[in-house]
């Protein structure tokens, strides 16, 4: 590799390591402050290096790679395949922009060997890019699987020149390529019929005696394992005979094995019990035991996929099979259990090093965060989301106190001269006595300012934020962080009411501009605190920037992105003093972290 291309890889090793709040002992907090923000100050000086090199030296490669010489597109592959080693993913976006810049190369060449090799890589590093997605409706995610999926497609359909390819390699690709379509496909019918498709290609002996080099039986095995995920289906009805009956042959190939295991593991027993269940071989009881005894005899310190698997995806499935039937979410005993389950879990999470599995562990809070089934009795959403955002999201929970701090001084400073100014809120109705209900909409603005921006951590894209800029096709995801957030905090008691903030908060106020499009301004009963957020979460992106010079772009912006009403305030020299002073002195916020910290797991 270039030494450009070391020294990025190399510095984006450290800014994942300084961006664990968990790595500084925590004994004294003035040492762990002096610490953190020194590796703050080299977080930053690393992202602008970062950039530089990127800019100097990858962009312009990328602008003339039909100059570019072999040895100069591999090393371009190898810091490519550095960057992307599936398990840390230590940066997907560079990855992604090499292997569109070398498709776009080879198809100009007309190099087929070559374009087929690049749209398999190409279509893997957008697999993992729009894994953040998950958990997000369809209508906004839908795009960005489409894409991916056209790419597998596009490289699947060379399937009809596997005699001519000629090349061991290429020739897996495609049938690697052909596979993937249905991990990216939303409708459950292609799913099972792509995937039926490549099973009959793996299992045909013309295949095999063609290309007996290929790893035949990993494909079988993978490939089964990709089949059997359409379990879910079973019990949903609706498929022919042919599609059940090939389900259920993989899940017997995949998961059957692992019940006569000595020690199993439980990310394949699990599914072999959930295929059980969803085709009616056994009642909804034995299951919930079966689970009960899965999550029991796992160490809440078992770090390893199958340990996660257990005590993370095992709890989130068990709230889903109580949320999914009433009779059994009735029974206090399965109440008990789901809090015992949760508990454990934040306690697996919560202890877990950040640096095995990062990928799948990623996964697994998102989907904490999408499927957490909040009762009276487990630990209510709004404070599963504190603890996860200050575990895995340490820059953007100390941020969103400040917002948090900002957005309450703002509403204190509304109230004193508008008192009804919030009263379209509809929890506000219950309040008769005045010190009571200012006391309330002062708590909402706090916790509004504190989740506006939660999403983020569902798109799992702190650690690019804090590396580089973000890329166009990044960007376009990032702006889901307003649906996601929406959805997470919309599904739970808890933190419904601060759902529309979330959703709004990057809306501009004549409705003309900004996203998302789903956000309605009048039709949101939190306008008026949606307004408000909008312009703090302005205020606190702009964190390189002076305040004064934020102002200014706000108040050109009044009427239109912002609204006059909460802009009017900016006027204010005290109010605008102490918000600078907030974001200046942020010591009082890091303590709030500091003390909020779990001890350390002996």
């Amino acid at each position: 590799m270039q030494t450009y291309q070391q020294r990025y890889i190399d510095n984006v090793r450290e800014i994942m390591h300084l961006g664990d709040f968990y790595s500084v002992p925590r004994t004294d907090f003035n040492f762990w402050y002096t610490s953190e923000k020194a590796n703050r100050q080299r977080m930053t000086e690393l992202k602008r290096e970062n950039i530089d090199l990127l800019n100097r030296h990858l962009f312009p490669v990328l602008d003339q790679l039909f100059e570019a010489d072999d040895a100069c597109i591999d090393e371009l592959i190898a810091f490519a395949d550095a960057l992307m080693d599936w398990k840390t993913n230590l940066d997907c976006g560079v990855y992604v922009s090499i292997h569109e810049a070398l498709l776009s190369l080879y198809r100009i060449r007309r190099d087929r060997k070559r374009i087929i090799r690049e749209l398999y890589k190409l279509g893997m590093g957008l697999y993992y890019l729009d894994r953040s997605v998950d958990g997000i409706n369809e209508e906004q995610a839908g795009p960005f699987r489409f894409r991916n999926e056209m790419v597998f497609t596009e490289a699947g359909s060379y399937m009809k020149f596997f005699e001519e390819i000629q090349d061991t390699e290429t020739r897996g690709y495609v049938i690697r390529s052909l596979a993937n379509i249905a991990i990216c496909s939303s409708d459950r019918k292609r799913r099972i019929a792509v995937t039926s498709r490549v099973l009959q290609i793996i299992k045909d002996d013309y295949y095999r005696e063609l290309e007996p080099s290929l790893p035949w039986e990993t494909f079988l095995r993978r490939t089964n394992q990709q089949m059997s995920a359409n379990r879910i289906t079973l019990s949903k009805g609706n498929l022919s005979r042919q599609e059940l009956e090939e389900i259920l042959e993989a899940c017997y190939e995949v998961f059957k094995p692992e019940e006569a295991a000595d020690n199993p593991d439980i990310r394949w027993l699990w599914p072999y019990y959930e295929m059980e269940y969803n085709c009616g071989f056994v009642d909804l009881e034995t299951t919930l035991t079966r689970m009960e005894r899965l999550i029991d005899q796992t160490p809440y310190n078992d770090f390893s996929v199958s340990g996660l698997y257990a005590n993370v995806q095992l709890a989130i499935y068990y709230g889903r099979l109580l949320r999914d039937n009433p009779s059994a979410e009735d029974s206090v005993y399965h109440r008990e259990v789901l809090k015992n389950a949760y508990n454990k879990m934040m306690r697996t999470l919560l202890s877990c090093p950040l640096g095995e599995n990062a990928d799948y562990l990623a996964y697994i809070i998102r989907l904490v965060m999408t499927s957490y089934h909040e009762i009276s009795e487990t630990m209510p959403f709004r404070d599963v989301l504190e603890r996860l955002m200050r575990r895995f999201a340490g820059a953007q929970s100390i941020r969103a106190e400040q917002a948090a701090a900002i957005t309450r001084l703002f509403a204190e400073t509304i109230l004193a001269s508008e008192p009804t100014f919030f009263d379209d809120c509809p929890f506000l109705r219950g309040y008769t006595d005045e010190a009571e209900r200012r006391k309330a909409i002062l708590a909402f603005a706090e916790d509004c300012g504190r989740y506006h921006d939660l999403g983020v951590i569902q798109l799992n894209m702190a650690r690019t934020l804090g590396t580089r800029n973000l890329f166009e096709t990044e960007e376009r995801l990032f702006r889901l962080h307003t649906t996601a957030g929406y959805d997470d905090l919309a599904r739970c008691a808890s933190t419904a009411r601060f759902a529309d903030v979330a959703l709004g908060h990057h809306s501009w106020y004549n409705g003309l501009g900004g996203y998302p499009e789903t956000y309605v301004r009048n039709g949101s009963p939190y306008r008026q605190m949606t307004d408000l957020v909008a312009v703090v979460a302005y205020i606190v992106d702009q964190e390189d920037r002076e305040l004064s010079e934020t102002i200014r772009e706000i108040t050109v912006q009044e009427h239109k992105r912002f609204s006059p009403l909460v802009t009017a305030y900016l006027d204010d020299e005290k109010l605008v003093s102490r918000i600078e002073s907030i974001l200046r002195e942020d010591e009082p916020y890091y303590r709030i972290f500091f003390d909020a910290l779990p001890p350390k797991e002996s």
